[in-house]
């Protein structure tokens, strides 16, 4: 069904950055087909009509760093040191055991969370248990779908421990992963047009360098991009030093690791040289800056990324190790924590951190040419807000949609021109069966934290 968007206040962030008031926007099909002044355009007497007169209208927000699973150990751990949170984190994962029909409920849920924020794109960096378990990379896949999101499935690869030593004599040998990153890719390609791959080594020093060559090898041959963690925390930034006797980007260029398809989540700790190689090669940021704060991993000097030309994204990362899953989230702890911190020189502004969860997270997706903004022929990625106090009375409405949107808002998502969620509304899945089968987990997620507990 074709939609007719009627009298709607439009905030492009196209070329020009417009914002259109009193404007009408039609969607044929997936895409896009025409914007113009309110009362322009007609439609058809089967075409969906919405009134969006004193409404808003956003391209769909994107996370493009995301971990789904994090979602069913919410609230779960709050340790003092990242490599504690990632060790119980870990614990509690493995000894849950979760089923594919579990992990189909758990992704369900987080996009639910994630549509109801007004996100409508989101890279999921999924490590399957073990790690080749295909039912549960196509119980994933198959969430991402019926949800109607668009999804990334990013396969988390690695091969061995941080400290560069294999992890298992008897781990999984590279030649394998890449026959399972291939076959992976295949089925993603075949479920639906809202879906796409990425190869995701988990980050450098968890992978050899063969692994490395290998992801950067396929990737080109798939066309598909490469997404990692680098310089989260302090410790891993030394951790590469000592690993690779120079700072972790100089090795990545060294064998040949950095290209424009490539994306990068946190880089909190990268000096200013690692920072220009990234540049060089047209590398893409991602920031994260709930789960930064909540694991006391540091804060990303994102206005000096900026200033250098780099194209810098937003990501919800996991919850578990975060917030909540909502890109407007992201948006205001990027303007608010530099703020704690710095001169004005190195705050970031709302339009920034707008574009960043816009545009920029398109970029670090490789998919610019079809979401991040409204423009006739893009694909009809939109959220429509109906203003709440937090955005009444309307005094500069991206100030305001960064500084105190929550998400409450948020009215009606559309994806490829589908609407995922309709005036508050999930279309997709059945919303309060998939939350009451989420819970059905908390016994075993109770004693699997009491286990992980008694070993301390």
């Amino acid at each position: 069904m074709n939609t007719l968007l009627k009298s709607a206040t439009l905030i492009t962030m196209n070329p020009r950055r417009e914002i259109l008031e009193g404007y009408d926007l039609y969607v044929e099909n997936d895409r896009i087909e025409n914007i113009a002044p309110q009362g322009s355009l007609t439609c058809s007497n089967d075409d969906r009509v919405l009134d969006c007169k004193g409404k808003f209208v956003i391209p769909g927000l994107i996370s493009a760093h995301s971990h789904l699973t994090g979602m069913f150990q919410r609230g779960l751990w709050d340790e003092t040191t990242f490599e504690a949170w990632t060790s119980r984190s870990s614990a509690t994962e493995t000894l849950v055991d979760t089923s594919a029909e579990e992990i189909y409920v758990i992704h369900c849920a987080a996009c639910i969370e994630f549509i109801r924020h007004g996100v409508t794109t989101a890279l999921n960096m999924f490590t399957p248990v073990p790690h080749l378990a295909g039912d549960k990379v196509e119980a994933a896949c198959q969430a991402l779908k019926d949800t109607g999101i668009r999804g990334i499935l990013a396969l988390s690869l690695k091969d061995q421990s941080p400290d560069n030593e294999a992890i298992d004599p008897k781990a999984v040998s590279h030649d394998a992963l890449i026959r399972f990153a291939t076959e992976v890719s295949e089925r993603v390609a075949g479920m639906d047009r809202r879906l796409s791959f990425m190869l995701a080594p988990s980050a450098p020093q968890r992978c050899s360098d063969q692994l490395l060559r290998h992801c950067s090898d396929l990737s080109k041959k798939l066309k598909v991009g490469v997404h990692t963690h680098l310089a989260e925390t302090k410790g891993h930034a030394e951790m590469g030093r000592r690993i690779y006797g120079e700072p972790i980007v100089h090795h990545l260029e060294r064998i040949g690791f950095l290209a424009p398809d490539l994306s990068v989540a946190h880089c909190i700790w990268l000096e200013d040289q690692e920072l220009d190689l990234l540049k060089k090669y047209n590398v893409k940021i991602v920031h994260n800056p709930s789960s930064n704060m909540k694991l006391g991993s540091g804060i990303a000097q994102v206005k000096k990324m900026l200033s250098k030309g780099l194209t810098v994204a937003l990501g919800a990362d996991s919850v578990n190790a975060g917030t909540v899953y909502s890109i407007f989230e992201q948006m205001r702890l990027s303007v608010l924590l530099p703020r704690a911190q710095w001169e004005p020189a190195s705050w970031v502004l709302p339009e920034e951190a707008f574009e960043m969860a816009t545009l920029g997270g398109a970029r670090a997706l490789l998919q610019d040419d079809i979401i991040g903004s409204i423009e006739a022929g893009k694909k009809a990625d939109l959220v429509i807000l109906s203003p709440s106090t937090l955005l009444t009375p309307m005094n500069h409405l991206v100030n305001q949609l960064v500084f105190c949107e929550s998400g409450h808002s948020v009215e009606t998502v559309f994806v490829s021109g589908v609407p995922v969620m309709l005036q508050g509304r999930i279309q997709s899945v059945d919303e309060g069966e998939i939350l009451k089968k989420l819970s059905t987990l908390a016994p075993r997620i109770r004693e699997a934290q009491r286990t992980v507990l008694k070993k301390g």
